[in-house]
């Protein structure tokens, strides 16, 4: 009985060694890449982690929920347990860190615009071992600020492939301090927002820990940029918001889109010379990064470019367009309207989407307070990642799940990205190729679970609001 006693009033600490467990088995297991074991072995594996860190994620969560003095210690040496532990695990989900390597790689040694020259036109590639077969025939898909990190980062590593490997790794982890540090201190300035929750939600995540830290992808380094320029409205130092965000959009384009509302934003608190002003040095600081590989500028692989992000993969498109394949399939008279049909989702999702912006840049206060800034800013991103792009991976969750956990805990759409960030997990299994299920299984749904309870709290709130004025009544003597 006491041990069961002891097990109950430290079950956080329990779950954080538990998770840790699973982490240490998995870098065990990685540890000489993910290609020496079958697809099937690999995919039981896959199952194994998210049977185990799911559960333990969300009994984790309702532990500091329940608990009267927020476990912070707690929190915060298991999340540096497990991100250390996550730290040592072998990419083996995405070969995308591999080919950040790569860029950086062909700017530093062969002294290459990646933005115009593919990794396959460099002369004898496949005997250097910095460089590895991916994408090797499309041109660089990110910002210019990311290719200068990836130049600097390869220029430190100087040759020695895991080395790179681990810096490339090693400023997730800077960026994953970070976005834990400003949602602690934005707990400070909203009292709405629960720090050791959001720092839990942020920090043990298996989401975050498994795509960002163990298979190296680069939507933290944007995802810290955005929190910075929102905890910047936050502390009224309005005249950063602007060049934060620019910066952010040359890591990933994303938050080029939260520009406008930014100007606007800063218009109305600090007025027109501050906005001018900061949109100056966001220019300049566009030109500095932008102009070595800007020179090349008549031979920029554009087109490439934007058949790359607009690949049509584990989408609301991707699902759209599989539905019509498959009707098309029983009803062969609609197979020639397959390119019809594809353009016609493009464009209605586009169309809307820019409809979508202009109001929510129009629809604006003239006290336009930084809590509305960052709610809009965190719609706009997730109508953007979630909904509109015609791809989208798991990992993309990574760039909006800071900004959502620094919006307040009874908003739906903070609850609605949490609830999808953890369905997410699920795309180290076959669901990642499971092109109709995917994004059924891993957005729509944990959506209409969302909603569902949503409208069932306010149904309930709805209605002891109906009864507390005859109650007070009655208790009113004559």
């Amino acid at each position: 009985m006491r041990a069961l006693e002891l097990v109950k009033n430290n079950s956080l600490t329990v779950y954080g060694a538990l998770a840790a467990l699973v982490y240490l088995i998995a870098a065990i297991f990685y540890r000489n890449g993910p290609q020496v074991y079958s697809r099937t072995s690999r995919e039981l594996f896959a199952w194994f982690c998210c049977l185990t860190l799911l559960p333990l994620f969300w009994l984790g969560y309702k532990q500091v929920k329940a608990a009267a003095e927020p476990p912070l210690r707690t929190i915060l040496v298991f999340a540096a347990l497990l991100c250390a532990l996550a730290f040592l695990i072998f990419p083996f989900h995405s070969t995308d860190v591999f080919g950040y390597i790569n860029r950086g790689w062909q700017q530093s040694h062969y002294g290459l615009n990646p933005y115009v020259h593919r990794l396959a036109d460099t002369p004898n590639w496949q005997q250097d071992p910095m460089l590895t077969t991916h994408w090797i025939y499309n041109p660089n898909p990110y910002g210019f600020l990311f290719s200068w990190l990836t130049l600097i980062i390869c220029r430190i590593g100087n040759g020695h492939w895991l080395l790179t490997l681990a810096l490339f790794k090693a400023v997730n982890v800077l960026a994953y301090a970070g976005i834990g540090w400003i949602l602690w201190i934005t707990g400070k300035h909203w009292a709405s927002i629960k720090p050791a929750s959001a720092l839990y939600l942020f920090l043990w995540n298996p989401l975050v820990l498994m795509h960002e830290i163990a298979n190296g992808h680069n939507g933290l380094l944007t995802a810290v940029m955005v929190a910075i320029a929102v905890y910047c409205a936050i502390v009224r130092r309005y005249f950063w918001i602007i060049p934060l965000l620019m910066l952010a959009g040359f890591l990933k384009f994303a938050p080029f889109v939260l520009l406008p509302l930014a100007f606007i934003f800063v218009v109305k608190r600090t007025g027109w010379r501050t906005a001018i002003l900061s949109t100056a040095v966001a220019i300049a600081l566009a030109a500095a990064v932008s102009v070595p590989y800007l020179r090349d500028w008549r031979v920029l692989k554009l087109v490439d470019m934007m058949d790359n992000a607009t690949l049509v993969d584990n989408s609301l498109h991707s699902l759209l367009i599989h539905i019509f394949e498959n009707l098309a399939r029983v009803f062969t008279v609609l197979a020639p309207l397959h390119t019809a049909v594809n353009a016609a989702i493009k464009i209605a999702l586009r169309a809307g989407f820019l409809c979508f912006l202009c109001y929510e840049y129009l629809r604006t206060p003239v006290d336009f307070r930084a809590r509305l800034f960052a709610r809009k800013s965190l719609l706009i991103l997730f109508v953007l990642i979630c909904v509109v792009s015609s791809k989208f991976n798991a990992w993309y969750l990574s760039m909006i799940l800071p900004l959502a956990l620094m919006m307040d805990e009874r908003d739906w759409l903070r609850t609605l990205i949490v609830a999808i960030s953890g369905a997410e997990l699920l795309s180290l299994t076959f669901f990642k190729q499971a092109y109709m299920l995917n994004y059924f299984a891993m957005v729509l749904l944990p959506a209409w679970f969302v909603f569902r309870s949503y409208r069932r709290a306010t149904t309930r709130n709805l209605a002891t609001s109906a009864a507390v004025p005859s109650t007070a009544c009655d208790a009113v003597p004559s």
